[in-house]
């Protein structure tokens, strides 16, 4: 059984989907949605793009505190749970549904497999490190993505259970690369942006948008950044709901910024890849920005992905009011224009998925 809920995880799940969907089909795979992304920009768009098979129910979990929501999650996921009797659980990634299948899992003695475990940025107090913590301490199988999160799980006496395999995010941008390639021109067309001629932001994490003077601040220096490049503000739900919440949202687009809607898997990878830089706060994006050679500018003071800080590739920026600066400086930076050419592979090879399935299917060879 394979619990997914938010963006992140369709992402990463694609590819291991699509590896036991073609080449595994003793593997008997449910899939179940958590509903916890309710947005259809945020849920179904992903499914048709990556080619999900529909899941087997949608739990409708919305939104809510984060106790709320994991409760609800594991509550409702339980009695499937009963049902279906699965050998084995994957959890993808660090959301309130990555946890609360884990523990539902757990509490009733199905091993768990954490896609995506080992991964830490030090920084407790994110609900993100919370969940990643917890979900790898209570799983059987610890797939990690990298060396890094490899020695973070022996450090922490998990060791025995972890294997490095690599990242499935390579592995789902080697497979929806034609489709971005063939669409990507049309994207910019519409929104009326060339390439390298706009900066890309996405913000959505509470620490940023939840408190309405940081948010502010951030929406300021955006401001700032749009008088002498296009920006374009692809908008989360949570992100979109503050600012209307705040009556700025108008403020922005009346200064350059160009405001969409939540983007789909295939335009925010068309939009990345063409942008001379992005502004996030998102863990996936930062990475994906690594592996298209796009300079990062991460509007936090941790990140869980130490790689992408390689040469300079990824700028941590906890400051707004530096945001502008940092943005100057990349545009300045001949190195930068020429795009980051990392070094070393450190998220793998683009075979992650086979990798993990085949571990799957060694361990639970014989389960009936």
């Amino acid at each position: 059984m394979l619990v997914v809920g938010a963006r992140p995880q369709f992402i990463k799940s694609a590819p291991v989907i699509r590896e036991m969907l073609s080449n595994h089909r003793e593997i008997d795979l449910s899939i179940i949605h958590s509903g916890q992304h309710y947005d259809r920009e945020m849920s179904e768009i992903f499914f048709r793009e990556l080619e999900i098979p529909r899941p087997l129910v949608n739990l409708h979990a919305g939104s809510g505190s984060h106790a709320a929501q994991t409760a609800t999650i594991m509550n409702r996921l339980e009695h499937f749970m009963l049902t279906e009797e699965p050998n084995l659980v994957a959890v993808p990634g660090d959301t309130n549904t990555t946890l609360a299948a884990a523990l539902a899992a757990a509490k009733l003695g199905i091993p768990v497999a954490h896609i995506e475990a080992g991964l830490r940025s030090g920084d407790i107090l994110m609900p993100e490190e919370i969940n990643r913590k917890l979900t790898d301490h209570c799983s059987t199988l610890l797939f990690a993505p990298t060396k890094t999160a490899i020695r973070n799980l022996k450090r922490e006496g998990l060791g025995k259970s972890a294997y490095l395999t690599g990242d499935t995010m390579v592995d789902a941008l080697h497979i929806v690369m034609p489709a971005v390639l063939e669409r990507e021109k049309t994207v910019l067309r519409r929104y009326g942006v060339q390439t390298r001629g706009y900066v890309l932001v996405t913000l959505h994490r509470p620490s940023n948008v939840d408190d309405s003077n940081r948010l502010r601040e951030i929406q300021l220096a955006l401001q700032k950044v749009a008088e002498s490049s296009r920006v374009v503000f692809a908008v989360h739900p949570r992100t979109r709901e503050r600012l209307v919440k705040m009556r700025t949202l108008e403020n922005l687009t009346g200064t350059g910024v160009i405001v969409t809607k939540p983007l789909s898997y295939l335009e925010t990878l068309s939009f990345l890849r063409n942008s001379s830089c992005l502004v996030t706060d998102s863990g996936g994006m930062q990475k994906e920005s690594f592996l298209l050679q796009v300079p990062c500018i991460t509007v936090r003071s941790t990140t869980e992905w130490p790689e992408t800080l390689e040469g300079g590739a990824n700028r941590l920026v906890a400051n707004p009011q530096i945001i502008p600066t940092a943005v100057s400086d990349i545009m300045a930076h001949k190195a930068f224009r020429e795009r980051i050419r990392p070094s070393k592979r450190p998220f793998g090879d683009g075979y992650a998925s086979e990798k993990i399935v085949r571990i799957i299917r060694k361990t639970f060879r014989g389960s009936a």
